[in-house]
């Protein structure tokens, strides 16, 4: 079954992925790959540049699952894209990075992070 990472390039991100990998390897893949975009917001930090992509494409190479790294849209809700993706591959794990530093109660309660918690119908793990 699938394990779909939300990507996001800062360090908490690249952690989150090589959890998402470690996961993916133990259940027999794919990993799919998924950095959420809002068109015309390119300042914001959780926008993969290809060269982002890049590095999280490098840090991939030869594992041994099949991984897809993919880059979406969202012209308003984050949060729907990836609930759409983890439905579409019935992806039996979702991973998510959160940023250190900041009281986990306050994030967890942030829209995307709730709205995913709440109604992604797989199991999720945060890094």
């Amino acid at each position: 079954m699938a394990v779909v990472v939300g990507f996001i390039p800062t360090p908490v991100g690249f952690e989150a992925l090589d959890a998402a990998l470690a996961e993916a390897t133990q259940r027999g893949g794919p990993l799919i790959v998924v950095n959420v975009i809002r068109p015309g917001d390119e300042a914001d930090p959780r926008h993969a540049h290809p060269g982002d992509l890049d590095a999280a494409a490098d840090r991939l190479r030869g594992a041994p699952v099949r991984v897809d790294i993919r880059q979406e849209q969202a012209q308003h809700d984050i949060s729907e894209v990836l609930l759409d993706l983890v439905e579409t591959e019935r992806a039996e794990l979702l991973v998510l990075g959160i940023r250190r530093g900041r009281d986990l109660g306050a994030h967890l309660l942030g829209i995307t992070s709730q709205k995913l918690l709440l109604s992604v119908p797989c199991d999720v793990l945060v890094v």
